[in-house]
Order: structure tokens, then C-alpha cells, then sequence
């Protein structure tokens, strides 16, 4: 029997978390997971870390006036706050091991080793926080390169750092658009083949006009099927649209609805989808 968690309102108060400290060099990291998008090596109510994260808005150098008021961190650090705790540290630990060459390489094996053995069903970059540096862009490729058996995804609005990224071929890197940067996620998405645009409405606005086949529309929380104004805005969404709808955030999460059983942001956006 499957789960469905509330879609009304933020659900972070009944979301399952957990994370793992990695030793590693001079200290540790944290790798992070929720039943959202644990996929393989865990369940809906019973995850397993699969994840690094920041710090909401503070690591975020390129967020927009729209996601910083739909932010849906700012829950999460209400209702799980033992979990934002370990954003906080992976933000002041990181820098410092970018700040030594040597550090940042060895890191990026051990952090890579851990992966390929734990995280086996795929690895997201940030629940929390974004690329904030060139450097810190090179270091994700790395690691991702040390787990080359191991899909990777990454949600970013920090665009100037996404060629960097994409060195990663294990990599699939979402746009994070909206109405303050649709603009420039549409140039990004041309310079660089094989991205996607994953769009967010608060309020029903959609630049359908720049959303292709395998792009990505997340309605906020005041546009989901547990509310009427959600439905409502479904319905007025062409054909080609609706099947651009995120089905975990406008349905609820449940078993087989969330990241892994649904693969479209796990891949490129040209490439054929798993059945």
C-alpha cells in the first residue's frame, strides 16, 4: 500500500528525511536524502541519502525575486531544521576544501567512492543551494566523473557556470527558470544542446513559448490538483503542456510518483526515457 502525501500547503512536516556523514580528509560531509527523491536504494517513507546540500538562497548567487519567495527551504528548515543544520555545515566546509587544490581533489575521490557505492539509483545536487563558484562547477564534475556508474541531476539557476557542468557526461543539468530569467535560461538552453528548461509558476504564468519536448512546468503549491485554482490552471493548459506538468509536484508524492519511477529531469533532455 502506497502513501500519498498532502500536495496542500507545504509537505516537509511529512516528509521522511535522513543523511550520512562522510569522513573524508580534515573533517566530514553530510549527504542528505528525502522520500521525494531517494530512488532504488530506498522508499517512499524509508529513504536513503542520496544527495548534497546547501544552504537556501545564501549559496544561491544567481536566484530570482520569484523563487526566492516560493523558496520551499524555508519549510523545510521549520519542520526539519536537525536537517537544515547540515546544509549550514556542507556550506562552510565546502568552501574550505575548495580553498586548497590538493583537498578539493582528494574530496572529490572519496565523495565520487561513496556514490558509486550508495547511491547507486541516481544523485542529486542540492535540495537546498545551487553552484555558487567556477570552481565549486569543476568540483561537481569531478565527483561526478569519480562515479561514472552513477546518473547524476542537478536543478540551477547559475547558467554562467553550466558549461562547466556539462564536462560531467553523467550529468543532466535542469534550468531552473521563471518569469525573472526566462530570458536567459532560453539563451543558456541553446549554447548548450541536451539541457532543459524546468519551468516554475506561482502564478499560472507559463513562457510556453520557449518550452520544447522533455521541458519541465512545477506549479507551486497554490497550483496543485488539491486545490481548485491548480485544477483550474491544468485545464487551461494546452495538451502539450499538461505533459510537461510535473506529476509528483502537482499530484502529491507517492511510491511509484516521485524522482527515479518518474525519469524525466534523471535524463537528457533529448534522450529517450526509460520505461
Amino acid at each position: 500500500m502506497t502513501r500519498k502525501l498532502p500536495v496542500l500547503g507545504t509537505s516537509a512536516a511529512s516528509t521522511a528525511f535522513c543523511a550520512e556523514k562522510v569522513e573524508g580528509p580534515d573533517g566530514h560531509l553530510w549527504i542528505d536524502g528525502n522520500g521525494k527523491i531517494t530512488w532504488r536504494n530506498g522508499t517512499l517513507d524509508a529513504p536513503k541519502p542520496n544527495a548534497f546540500s546547501l544552504l537556501q538562497i545564501d549559496d544561491c548567487p544567481h536566484s530570482t525575486p520569484t523563487c526566492r519567495a516560493g523558496c520551499y527551504v524555508h519549510n523545510l528548515e521549520k519542520h526539519a531544521p536537525a536537517t537544515h543544520a547540515l546544509y549550514r555545515h556542507n556550506s562552510q566546509r565546502i568552501r574550505e576544501i575548495l580553498a586548497d587544490p590538493t583537498l578539493a581533489e582528494e574530496w572529490a575521490h572519496v565523495l565520487g567512492s561513496w556514490i558509486s557505492f550508495n547511491a547507486a539509483g541516481g544523485f542529486r545536487w542540492h535540495v537546498s543551494g545551487d553552484v555558487f563558484s567556477m570552481a565549486y562547477a569543476c568540483w561537481i564534475a569531478d565527483v561526478c566523473e569519480y562515479s561514472m556508474g552513477v546518473r547524476h541531476w542537478i536543478y540551477t539557476r547559475s547558467f554562467p557556470f553550466v558549461p562547466a557542468l556539462r564536462t560531467a557526461p553523467n550529468l543532466t543539468v535542469n534550468l531552473s527558470a521563471d518569469r525573472d530569467n526566462w530570458g536567459l535560461a532560453e539563451q543558456c538552453v541553446r549554447r548548450n544542446p541536451g539541457t532543459r528548461i524546468c519551468y516554475m509558476t506561482s502564478d499560472g504564468e507559463v513562457q510556453t513559448g520557449i518550452l520544447t519536448y522533455g521541458d519541465v512546468i512545477f506549479p507551486d503549491y497554490n497550483l496543485r490538483d488539491g486545490t481548485e485554482e491548480g485544477r483550474a490552471w491544468f485545464e487551461s493548459l494546452a495538451p502539450v503542456h499538461k505533459q510537461m506538468v510535473c506529476p509528483v509536484d502537482y499530484a502529491g508524492k507517492a511510491e511509484e510518483r516521485r524522482c527515479g519511477p518518474c525519469p524525466r529531469c534523471l535524463y537528457p533532455a533529448s534522450t529517450e526515457l526509460p520505461r
